[in-house]
């Protein structure tokens, strides 16, 4: 017989067929292995969603793979690359490629009349995907870019926002840091917020 098997027998089952004091300690230990592994399945379920969630976030404001120039460079501004250098083609021919898009960044400092603040601006292109930040966007529009000129608006987090005192349509100084500096001025389109504080 089984070892296991023949001392869980003697706990539970009582010959005398009352005044078995195991009884309750048994019942309120399923109860407890029952409660606890709910307590698991629930953990985790909400750290796989949680996962998913920031992966997603992660990927909205960049992509699943960025190809940018190969250097040491540590700073924020990466060294740009020949878009003709890259078969756009034969990468748009891959399985499970949905889009591909060109873009920069920028390190800057964002100044209004009475507030400074450091950024990192992204520069993108017409042929943009807005789908992520149209879900995310809590006042005013996307930017709309054309290939004759260039757009002066520009999209801040709320967090930014708050920040600074910035609503949708107010005026804002961007200086680049460069030899020597240079300035630009923007008016603030849309104003969104991930969450991802």
């Amino acid at each position: 017989m089984n070892l296991e098997l023949f001392i869980s027998k003697k706990i539970t089952i009582s010959k005398k067929g009352g005044g078995n004091i195991s009884h309750p300690i048994i019942s309120i230990a399923k109860i407890s292995i029952a409660l606890g592994i709910a307590v698991m399945i629930l953990a985790v379920a909400i750290v796989t969603g949680f996962k998913s969630e920031i992966t997603n976030k992660v990927i909205g404001f960049g992509s699943h793979i960025q190809i940018t120039n190969y250097d040491n460079n540590s700073s924020f501004e990466t060294n740009p690359i020949e878009k003709n250098a890259i078969s756009v083609s034969s990468i748009e021919k891959i399985p499970g490629v949905s889009h591909i898009q060109s873009f920069a960044t920028k390190p800057g400092i964002l100044k209004t009349k009475s507030d400074i603040q450091g950024i990192v601006l992204n520069g993108i292109g017409k042929d943009y995907d807005w789908s992520f930040f149209k879900n995310h966007l809590v006042e005013g529009k996307t930017i709309q870019l054309t290939d004759s000129t260039k757009s002066n608006d520009i999209l801040i987090s709320e967090k930014l926002s708050n920040l600074l005192q910035l609503k949708v349509g107010n005026k804002l100084s961007v200086y680049f840091i460069q030899q020597p500096p240079r300035v630009r001025s923007f008016t603030v389109a849309g104003i969104y917020n991930t969450g991802m504080e």
